[in-house]
C-alpha cells in the first residue's frame, strides 16, 4: 500500500487496490450486500469501507485494505462489465443494455436509443444502480463512452 506522508505524519492510503495499486472508488455497504455471493458475505465482519477496483486488467472487484479483504470475479453474482472481454459485456445493469446490444442497434440504425432510454428511466426513478451495478454508481457515463467509441469506429469503417 502507498504511504501518504506529509507534515502531519504518515497515513496508509485506504483506497489503493492491493493487486494493481490503482486508486479504487468507495462502494456503499448495500452494493456489497447485494452483489457478493451469499456464502462469502456470511463470513464478512463488516460491509463498510469497501472499494471497487475499476482497472479492467485487474482481477480484484472489491477490496477492504484495512481488513485485508479482497473479492474477485468468482465472488460476485454478476458479470462485471469493465472486467469482461467476452460477450455479453454488461453496461447497464438496471435495464439490460450490453455493449453488443448497443453495437447491434448502431449497426442496424446508425444510432442507439440506449442513452435516451436509460436517462428517461433514471428520471422516472426506475433505476437500482446501487444494488445492481458492481460499481454502485449510475451507468450513464460508461454507456455514453461506449456509444461514442462505437460510433467513432463505425465512421472509420465506412
Amino acid at each position: 500500500m502507498d504511504c501518504g506522508c506529509n507534515d502531519n505524519g504518515c497515513v496508509v492510503a485506504t483506497d489503493v487496490c492491493p493487486s494493481c495499486n490503482n486508486k479504487g472508488k468507495s462502494v456503499r455497504p448495500t452494493t456489497i450486500k447485494h452483489l457478493i455471493k451469499s456464502d462469502v458475505i456470511k463470513a464478512l465482519p463488516t460491509l463498510e469501507e469497501f472499494f471497487f477496483c475499476e482497472t479492467p486488467s485487474c482481477d480484484v472487484i472489491y477490496f477492504h485494505p484495512l481488513r485485508n479483504l479482497i473479492f474477485y470475479k468468482k465472488d460476485v453474482k454478476v458479470r462485471v462489465g469493465i472486467k469482461e472481454t467476452e460477450p455479453p459485456i454488461p453496461l447497464c445493469y438496471c435495464f439490460g443494455w450490453t455493449k453488443e446490444k448497443i453495437a447491434q442497434e448502431i449497426e442496424q440504425f446508425g444510432k442507439t436509443k440506449a442513452i435516451e432510454e436509460i436517462t428517461t428511466k433514471v428520471k422516472a426513478g426506475e433505476c437500482k444502480c446501487e444494488i445492481t451495478n458492481p460499481s454502485g454508481r449510475c451507468c450513464l457515463g460508461t454507456v455514453r463512452k461506449v456509444v461514442k467509441e462505437l460510433l467513432k469506429s463505425r465512421s472509420h469503417e465506412g
